[in-house]
């Protein structure tokens, strides 16, 4: 039945007070044996971008602009947030659902390219909300996970538009020699080699690539943490900047392809690390946006919903 369907949106989290962000830090840490002074270095990134990150209420945005959107297809359903390292938490917007008979979920991982750090963590989570839930004598839902939407001609058709309005801050003669370089999360190589995630993320680069007419593209990584001597994926958006550069290229726009919302990683380790090496290097760097709540992105979301329950999308999620 309809009044037992709605939309769960899971998404990492972050600190919304200043006082938040070494809590989080800790929470996202938790049994890596981090010391404490490490994690006082990354609170100072965080001052750097003004002391909060804007995630979850960048994301409550996406949610809220698709429950709107879905009532004006004719889906009027309630669309929430739940968060893996901050309020509300997965298990408490499971909860608050199952408590008010939301039985019939869509779940929308928001991790657009898949990998065991973070589509298969995210839906790790929820499956242990849903046991947590159960042995509190709350019913077990059904969930109806979304495939693969990172080839979605909205996802693509945001991304794309969001690169044109960086390239739009260059000039005529700028244009003719930008190179374009998409950037993500970096991830163990032993984890990328279980996963679609490269794959992906080449999928939706070279997607985005031909829509925006440019001849080639590059892939690079950033924000790697863990033990130095373990190999993560590369190479390094900061030093691949500098060998760029080297090679004689002087404009670069670099797109955050992986990440749906601005935070620390896009706000910090390209606003401000990734841009002193474009400095170092001589090149003119402009970051491109995320998508956030771009139309065509909401629309994309709204299909999704749409089909996981059976009906036609109305739109092409453009």
């Amino acid at each position: 039945m309809s009044d037992k369907r709605a939309v769960f949106l899971v998404g990492f989290g972050g600190p919304e007070k200043p006082e938040e962000v070494l809590p989080f830090l800790k929470d996202v840490t938790a049994g890596r044996n981090i010391p404490e002074e490490r994690l006082k270095l990354v609170v100072k990134q965080y001052e750097a971008i003004g002391g909060v990150s804007p995630y979850t209420c960048l994301t409550l945005g996406q949610a809220t602009a698709l429950q709107k959107l879905l009532e004006a297809r004719g889906l009027p359903l309630p669309v929430r947030v739940g968060y893996l390292h901050s309020a509300p938490r997965v298990q408490d917007t499971l909860g608050s659902f199952l408590r008010e008979g939301f039985t019939d979920l869509t779940v929308i991982v928001m991790a657009p390219h898949r990998s065991p750090a973070s589509y298969d963590k995210y839906v790790a989570r929820v499956q242990d909300a849903v046991i947590a839930l159960e042995a509190q004598g709350l019913p077990r839902p059904t969930l109806r996970y979304p495939p693969p939407w990172h080839l979605r001609l909205g996802f693509i058709q945001a991304q794309s538009d969001r690169v044109m309005e960086a390239a739009a801050k260059l000039s005529s003669d700028e244009k003719r020699h930008v190179e374009l370089i998409f950037t993500a999360h970096s991830i163990p190589e032993s984890m990328a080699a279980e996963s679609p995630y490269v794959q992906q993320l080449n999928e939706t680069s070279r997607a985005v690539m031909e829509r925006v007419h440019v001849p080639y593209y590059y892939l690079a990584f950033q924000s790697r943490s863990g033990r130095p001597e373990d190999p993560w994926l590369g190479p390094d958006i900061g030093a691949f900047l500098e060998d760029r550069g080297h090679a004689g290229l002087q404009v670069a726009v670099v797109a955050p392809i992986g990440f749906l919302v601005d935070h620390v990683e896009v706000l910090y380790d390209l606003d401000h690390l990734a841009q002193k090496h474009a400095e170092k290097a001589e090149i003119r760097m402009v970051r491109a946006g995320t998508v956030g709540d771009h139309p065509s992105f909401i629309a994309t979301l709204a299909s999704l919903v749409e089909e996981t329950y059976g009906k036609p999308a109305e739109k092409d999620d453009r």
